[in-house]
């Protein structure tokens, strides 16, 4: 399976409009959460500077896309669907913090790329 096509679908799913430069990020953080074994556990320290400097951008520019992607993706995506991946993580009404929609996705998606190979 292709990682990037996936990613692409998985937030064409959540609502994340293509158009958003948050967008780009989280795709590249998507890639990074299931590919860098640790990452999740280092957003702040080690996963923004790094799609800040893939980018050429600040760390707190690439955090602010992403909270504002994940923001759309909250308001604008279907419910039925970010139920089906937070389910009872987060309320309806509370956007998650961008640590655990990132986690959460890289997590769903990795269990889909799993499932396809077996």
């Amino acid at each position: 399976m292709n990682i990037k096509r996936e990613i692409f679908e998985e937030l064409n799913r959540l609502g994340v409009p293509a158009n958003l430069l948050g967008r780009a990020y989280i795709e590249t953080a998507l890639e990074l959460l299931m590919n860098v074994p640790g990452m999740g556990q280092q957003i702040a320290k080690k996963l923004y500077p790094s799609i800040a400097k893939q980018y050429d951008t600040t760390p707190s520019r690439a955090e602010r896309a992403i909270r504002h992607a994940v923001e759309v993706s909250w308001e604008r995506g279907d419910p039925d669907t970010l139920r089906a991946y937070f389910g009872n993580t987060v309320r309806p009404t509370i956007k998650p913090a961008n640590s655990e929609y990132l986690c959460m996705v890289a997590r769903r998606l990795a269990m889909q790329m799993n499932e396809g190979e077996g």
